[in-house]
């Protein structure tokens, strides 16, 4: 895979451009394109990713270029939604309201955080059509339809907010926000009802010249990819079955199968048991097998607890605890969350003090999920200095209680009684556990495969039996609404895919940014839930016999899409940090 950012050539283009529009005043935006020497990118032929540029730098000018590539109008309306949006922050860090500014208000901050998601993933998405149309895919049309239905979606909202945020100032005649508003909704109604595009036939798209961007799998990726198919096609039905019902989401054999299979943790080191396999290669692997039914978060958190051991571990407890792991022998939890806590990591109570020998913690833990059949917990604990964070084997001194979830999950409360820890077991320097926390939280958010898993698997099992459901008694004359959901499902995982790649890709170039993550996991959990929960209501009441496997699914994902908005860092909490680091808005919580 291509990188998924800007050039260097692209982003001087982008600010040339940009400058320019900021300065033409009344001059026509033809004119100044020409002066640039870029207008023939806009022409038939010409490199879209650049016209895409130009065409959003005009937008965030309020001009509308209108070619004929409807990807371009996509490309100028993001951009009046970008400004619309980055006016708003500048101006929610000014404005104060009861002695504080209005961007500390969570109502502010998260309608914003909420928008420049939707936003950013868009504009993604209309690279990816291009990019699609560029190497001659044949998703290249559908992309093109769904970049343009999320824009019209996304647009609107995002200017409207900001509007909102402006409170009068944002409607009056002295702002530019209405201007922007009314030219985005012009452009993107003229051909009629967006909603019409996710169903209508798809559109016939000329060939176009080559892009420096790519969103496909490179060989290696889909190596792994068939490799993983391969190695599911030696499981029967019965045990699939099995352990999709599975509570624990977690079969040992299977894990150990997986481990012999070299399909654990294919981008570990080969010296940890691993392939030394790209990021977007174990991506791969996770969307197959997610793909197919099999959940991955069991597997997820050993692999990030591996991870951080890498990174923070001492020689012993890396040398005892990662071939263990590589070998599908132990699973890892998580001992983060606490009663008084949940998301506040940083107001952990559990203590741990040194007595000369080894540690000592004692202190309670909440949603340990796996606690019963793991060998070690990643527990935060607070010491003398600050937080200090282990990876200790679970022994003496620990115990545990059930806690069955809605979603029919079981989870663990975990209670730690002078539970005594090595020395060796301690994760970087004692008191100063800030460093790991981060490295945690980045692990488990860029992990869109796990959100992807979960919404693949449920259109996966809608679409292998939609005939015969829509025989059921009255659901034939509701197939017009079905579809159309099944459609808009297919554009959040579109969307979802290009947030994740960005994800996986930045962290794996080193050229991540704060808010890439907690994208990826605000969104992804938002749209499981949401989505399966519309089709909920498209297939009721069948939807709600668990007798019907399709719909018992699907009804089964809603369930854990809700889960999931609070597992990992509630959403909230999400959208504060997005708020904080893309917007630059002041502290929300």
């Amino acid at each position: 895979m291509a990188q998924l950012g800007l050039s260097s050539e692209q982003q001087a283009m982008f600010d040339t451009v940009d400058g320019a529009l900021l300065s033409c005043g009344e001059r026509p935006v033809d004119a100044v394109l020409d002066e640039l020497g870029v207008a023939a990118l806009l022409s038939e032929g010409g490199n879209l990713i650049d016209a895409a540029l130009v065409a959003e730098a005009a937008g965030r000018h309020g001009v509308i270029i209108w070619p004929d590539e409807r990807v371009l109008v996509v490309a100028a309306c993001l951009g009046m939604a970008t400004r619309a949006l980055d006016d708003a922050a500048a101006y929610a860090c000014e404005r104060v309201v009861f002695g504080r500014p209005i961007g500390e208000y969570q109502g502010v901050a998260h309608t914003l955080a909420n928008a420049i998601t939707e936003i950013e993933g868009t504009r993604l998405l209309a690279w990816r059509a291009i990019a699609a149309r560029a190497e001659g895919l044949a998703e290249a049309a559908r992309l093109d339809c769904q970049a343009f239905w999320w824009a019209a979606k996304a647009v609107l909202p995002a200017i409207k907010a900001a509007m909102r945020t402006f409170g009068g100032y944002g409607v009056s005649e002295d702002s530019p926000l209405p201007a922007l508003y009314m030219k985005a909704r012009a452009a993107l109604y003229a051909g009629g009802d967006p909603d019409r595009v996710l169903t209508a036939p798809l559109p016939a798209l000329a060939a176009i010249a080559p892009v420096p961007i790519s969103f496909s799998p490179d060989a290696e990726a889909e190596e792994w990819r068939l490799r993983t198919e391969r190695f599911l096609q030696s499981f029967t039905a019965e045990e699939k079955h099995a352990f999709a019902a599975s509570p624990d989401n977690h079969f040992p054999a299977l894990h150990r199968r997986l481990a012999d299979a070299g399909l654990l943790f294919p981008d570990w080191p080969v010296e940890w048991g691993g392939s030394g396999a790209s990021a977007l290669a174990t991506s791969a692997v996770h969307r197959a097998l997610t793909h197919a039914g099999w959940p991955i978060s069991v597997l997820v958190v050993s692999d990030s607890i591996g991870k951080l051991l890498m990174l923070f571990g001492t020689a012993e407890a890396k040398a005892e605890i990662l071939p263990r792991l590589a070998r599908g022998e132990a699973i890892a939890c998580l001992g983060l969350s606490e009663p008084s806590g949940g998301s506040d990591v940083f107001g952990a109570r559990t203590r741990a003090v040194h007595d000369g020998a080894r540690w000592i913690a004692n202190g309670q833990k909440v949603f340990t999920t796996t606690a019963h059949q793991a060998e070690y917990v990643l527990l935060l604990t607070r010491s003398e200095g600050g937080l200090t964070l282990f990876v200790a084997p679970l022994g003496e001194g620990f115990d545990l209680a059930p806690v069955q979830t809605f979603a029919g999950e079981r989870t663990n409360i975990t209670f730690y009684s002078d539970f005594g820890i090595e020395d060796r077991y301690l994760l970087g320097e004692a008191g100063k556990g800030s460093k790991v926390l981060a490295a945690t939280m980045n692990l488990e958010h860029n992990q869109g495969d796990y959100y992807l898993g979960a919404l693949d698997f449920a259109r996966a099992e809608l679409l292998a039996g939609l005939d015969a459901l829509l025989e059921l008694p009255g659901l034939r004359e509701n197939e017009a609404a079905i579809r159309h959901s099944l459609a808009r499902m297919d554009a959040h995982i579109a969307l979802l895919e290009c947030l994740s790649l960005r994800a996986i890709w930045a962290g794996d170039a080193g050229a991540g940014q704060r808010w890439y993550g907690p994208m990826c996991k605000l969104f992804g959990t938002e749209s499981w839930h949401s989505c399966n929960a519309e089709l909920v209501e498209r297939f009721a009441p069948y939807s709600l016999d668990a007798s019907i496997p399709a719909l018992a699914a699907v009804e089964a994902e809603a369930r854990c899409g809700i889960q999931a908005t609070i597992y990992g860092g509630t959403n909230e909490v999400q959208r504060s940090v997005i708020a904080e680091t893309r917007l630059k808005l002041p502290r929300s919580r």
